[in-house]
C-alpha cells in the first residue's frame, strides 16, 4: 500500500509547476504542485517534497517514543484554504529500545487547497510555507524552510 501511495503521488507531483528547493543541511525541501494553474472554485493539491540525505530521516504525524512531526505554517491570499498533511504510510525507526516512526530518502506531504471562487483569472498567486522538522540521523536537529510557490490563475 506504501508503494502504491508512493507511485501515485510521484505521477501526481511530477513535471508540474514547482518552486525553488530549498536545501536545509540535511535535506531538500520544495513545494510541488498538482497543476501548472488554478481555477476559481478549483480544489488542487500541493505537497512538501523532502529528499532526505542518505542516513537521516524526519518523522511522521505520531513519531513514536521520541521525535516531532514535520509542520507547515502557511501565507496565503485571503480566501485560500489549505487542509492539513495526507500523511503517508511511514516507516518504522528503531533506535535502541526506542521505536519511531518516519521517512528515509524522499517523502511527499500533499494538502488539499481550496482557491477562493473570487480568484481573478490572468492574475498569479504566491503560496508561502514555513516547514519545519527534526531531522535525524544518530543526532537531531531542527531545521527549516522558507518555501513559496506562483501559480498563474486560469
Amino acid at each position: 500500500m506504501r508503494f502504491l501511495l508512493g507511485v501515485i503521488c510521484a505521477l501526481i507531483f511530477s513535471g508540474t509547476a514547482a518552486a525553488q528547493p530549498v536545501n536545509t543541511g540535511h535535506l531538500t525541501a520544495e513545494l510541488v504542485s498538482s497543476a501548472q494553474g488554478v481555477a476559481p472554485g478549483q480544489r488542487i493539491h500541493v505537497a512538501l517534497r523532502q529528499q532526505i540525505q542518505k542516513g537521516w530521516h524526519t518523522y511522521w504525524r505520531n513519531a513514536g517514543d521520541s521525535g516531532e512531526a514535520t509542520k507547515i505554517t502557511w501565507t496565503m491570499p485571503a480566501g485560500w484554504v489549505a487542509s492539513d498533511f495526507t500523511w503517508p504510510t511511514p516507516h518504522r525507526l528503531p533506535v535502541g529500545p526506542l521505536v519511531n516512526y518516519g521517512f528515509e530518502g524522499e517523502v511527499i506531504l500533499p494538502v488539499e487547497l481550496i482557491v477562493p471562487a473570487d480568484a481573478r483569472p490572468g492574475s498569479t498567486t504566491t503560496l508561502k510555507a514555513k516547514a519545519e522538522f527534526l531531522v535525524c540521523a544518530d543526532i537531531c536537529i531542527p531545521e527549516s524552510a522558507d518555501l513559496q510557490l506562483t501559480l498563474p490563475v486560469v
